[in-house]
């Protein structure tokens, strides 16, 4: 039986893409143990580009309500450690900062690794987990976004899974 063009096509196709999914590299592991979340855990940090926007997604254990979210933007990248009493800086350098604080979370099985993500897209150019707190800082995880040039900044909540998602525009 003879292989007609569109089979020969759509077997090329088919390989270029089984090799492409071969030499993907892949997604870091969410270092979270959900097991010891009592209440809502940050399971995974990862970052997405978008035409308009750079995306940063923050996994949330389904196991309790959504959290509250607070951010706040400034262009020094220090941020202060209450417990501690102590400042610390975003170890990558940036335009601009955007700091995102979520609670409650449960400091015990939190995400917390890798702590410095270095990303390379228009408007965002690192994720770094500045502190996941316990009792002593009121259950509140605290995620520092170093920014490039951008214009705003969008940031919602969504369930099924439930997630934080921080959008930043070009």
């Amino acid at each position: 039986m003879a292989i007609t063009s569109t089979a020969r096509r759509a077997a090329s196709v088919a390989a270029v893409l089984a090799g492409l999914a071969a030499s993907a590299v892949p997604a870091h592991a969410a270092t979270a143990d959900t097991s010891l979340c009592e209440r809502l855990c940050v399971l995974d940090a990862r970052t997405g580009a978008h035409p308009d926007y750079d995306r940063v997604v923050l996994d949330l254990t389904n196991n309790a309500p959504l959290p509250t979210v607070h951010t706040r933007v400034s262009s020094d990248p220090t941020y202060h450690l209450d417990a501690a009493d102590e400042d610390r800086k975003l170890q990558i350098t940036g335009k601009s900062y955007l700091f995102i604080d979520i609670a409650p979370v449960d400091d015990r099985g939190t995400y917390t690794s890798p702590a410095v993500q270095a990303v390379s897209l228009p408007s965002l150019k690192g994720v770094q987990l500045a502190h996941a707190g316990g009792f002593e800082l009121d259950h509140t995880t605290t995620f520092g976004l170093t920014l490039g040039d951008y214009t705003q900044y969008k940031v919602s909540t969504l369930t099924a899974p439930n997630r934080v998602v921080v959008d930043i525009y070009h």
